[in-house]
């Protein structure tokens, strides 16, 4: 649930943008990370309210399933997540393994579909809402075939008042069976709003 999640204080806007890059393997392009993980790439942008909506405008027949009133109070911390598999192998990771994690240790895990549907009214669970978090949010077994691609979201809570740097770390990630965890830093920005 979305309980338990501080919202930022008011007169505060939190943006993310990319860290340094940590691995000889990881490059910034503009404010997505991109890392090869054995032959797959893998790309990660945070996507603030409006490239929420922009994400979903660009996907025919689907909705934004993020009830604007979401932003206000506490908006959620979504990530863009683009696999890419260039290997002879098929990859497998498990997004309920993925954490973000700040520099203090706290350790947050995506929102699943299940907890999505709960919090959802139900006219939401039967409308294009429901359909279109179905279509985009990883929270079940992703496999993706050789030369195939896949793109989803991770949903997490609101980033918590003390955060300074925040880390998505892949930790059930497999290229033909092989674990490969790939991790991404994002700085936390926070801007007075009057």
């Amino acid at each position: 649930s979305l309980a338990g999640c501080a919202s930022p204080p008011k007169g505060e806007v939190v943006s993310l943008r990319p860290g340094p890059p940590r691995q000889p393997t990881q490059q910034v392009v503009g404010e997505s990370i991109i890392a090869s993980l054995g032959g797959v790439a893998v790309t990660v942008r945070w996507l603030p309210g409006p490239g929420v909506e922009r994400f979903y405008a660009g996907k025919p027949g689907l909705v934004n399933p993020f009830p604007k009133e979401m932003w206000k109070e506490a908006p959620p911390t979504i990530f863009l997540v683009q696999v890419r598999n260039q290997t002879p192998e098929e990859i497998q990771f498990d997004p309920a393994l993925t954490f973000l994690v700040d520099q203090g240790g706290w350790r947050g895990v995506p929102l699943s579909y299940d907890e999505m549907y709960l919090g959802m009214s139900e006219a939401e669970r039967s409308g294009p809402a429901m359909r279109s978090l179905q279509a985009t949010l990883f929270s079940r077994f992703v496999v993706v075939s050789p030369g195939g691609q896949r793109e989803g979201l991770l949903v997490y809570s609101a980033v918590s008042p003390e955060a300074k740097l925040l880390r998505l770390e892949f930790a059930s990630f497999f290229i033909g069976g092989k674990s490969a965890t790939g991790f991404f830093e994002f700085q936390v920005l926070r801007q007075k709003t009057e």
